[in-house]
């Protein structure tokens, strides 16, 4: 199933009450052309096909991002990021943070053997996913395969829903 269709299943499911458009090809162009890039495919797929509307929270506090809101690693992040990320940060972009920013998952757009991975950004950053379609797979099954949640830690998203109940 693709990617922007696993996403609407599972927001549906959770009930997160994410809202989702089709962006016109010229906005995906623009997109391209703005950071110089040319989109994974999987990727371009979603944003064409089913991305948010606005600024949300889904199931385990992730805030997936409008296509307005997509931005480089740079224009992002004001402090400096690492290695794998530093040569090529103006090639990744940033679509999904985690609790206000706690953290951020963005997409490689660099022409080299990282094209199409999903890096994460924060205190440690490395690629989590070997692509948009695998990170989608694993984010909502298993969201702390791709964070630098621990196994151990119980998730924040619990507090969410403890502090709608009361």
């Amino acid at each position: 199933m693709a990617p922007h269709l696993i996403l609407q299943a599972w927001w549906s499911e959770t009930a997160a009450g994410i809202e989702t458009q089709t962006t016109p090809e010229s906005a995906l162009t623009e997109l391209e052309t703005r950071f110089g890039v040319t989109l994974p495919n999987d990727f371009r797929k979603y944003l064409s096909c089913g991305v948010p509307i606005s600024e949300n929270w889904d199931a385990e506090d992730g805030n997936w991002w409008p296509i307005e809101r997509i931005k480089s690693v740079p224009e992002e992040c004001k402090h400096p990021v690492s290695d794998p990320v530093a040569k090529n940060a103006a090639k990744h972009l940033i679509f999904l943070d985690y609790f206000i920013w706690a953290w951020a998952w963005g997409i490689s757009c660099v022409d080299d053997e990282t094209y199409g991975k999903v890096v994460l950004i924060g205190e440690q950053t490395g690629y989590v996913a070997e692509s948009f379609e695998d990170f989608v797979n694993r984010y909502t099954t298993d969201w702390m395969s791709v964070s630098q949640v621990p196994r151990a830690a119980k998730p924040i998203g619990r507090f969410r829903t403890w502090l709608r109940n009361h």
